[in-house]
């Protein structure tokens, strides 16, 4: 499945990077996943509505028994998901269950590598991008932001954020309202929430 947030692709070549991991199949789980934690009322209360939604509910991680991914994506109806950048409203959350709290917060560092580097390097994709640490957000988490809608010059926000064996990234908007301010009321509710 192609991900809403081009960026978002650079978060799964870190995972995997863990020794002795690789991404499964589809799989039926009981386990929390990110449609679960963030349903389409809460997500219309962040973003508007209505939305259409696309979920990944469980993707296990081979090699890592009881370790998954959950993908869940709310964009305004009508809106082609590989259009997402340009989307009046999307909520786009991806959750790692991972086996390990030592595995997630080396997941999260190699994901500020890459999204340093990805800031620091000229992308067509983003123009005048930044990354930022934010402090009150799990164990750690980032920020970054870049102008992804050209015609309108909206800034767009993914967070990166990781909190004992759980972690992901949020990417969400309203547009004219700050990406940034949207993303960090979604990972404040969803981070309220997890087991």
């Amino acid at each position: 499945m192609i991900r809403v947030y081009v960026a978002l692709l650079v978060f799964f070549v870190p995972l995997a990077l863990v020794p002795g991991r690789s991404f499964g199949q589809i799989g039926q789980t009981s386990a929390p996943t990110a449609c679960g934690i963030i349903t389409g009322d809460d997500a219309q209360k962040f973003v508007g509505g209505p939305l259409d939604v696309k979920e990944q509910a469980s993707v296990p991680i081979n090699n890592a028994p009881g370790a998954y991914n959950s993908v869940c994506t709310y964009i305004a109806r009508g809106t082609d998901v590989d259009k997402a950048l340009t989307a009046p409203r999307l909520l786009d959350v991806t959750l790692h269950f991972l086996d390990s709290a030592e595995n997630m917060a080396l997941i999260y560092e190699n994901s500020v590598i890459t999204y340093t580097h990805l800031a620091n390097t000229p992308d067509p994709r983003f123009k005048n991008p930044s990354i930022n640490y934010l402090g009150g957000f799990g164990d750690k988490a980032f920020v970054f932001e870049a102008i992804t809608d050209p015609a309108s010059g909206y800034k767009s926000a993914l967070i990166v954020f990781y909190k004992g064996r759980i972690g992901g990234s949020i990417a969400a908007w309203k547009k004219p309202e700050s990406a940034v301010d949207t993303s960090k009321a979604v990972l404040k509710f969803i981070l309220s929430r997890l087991p």
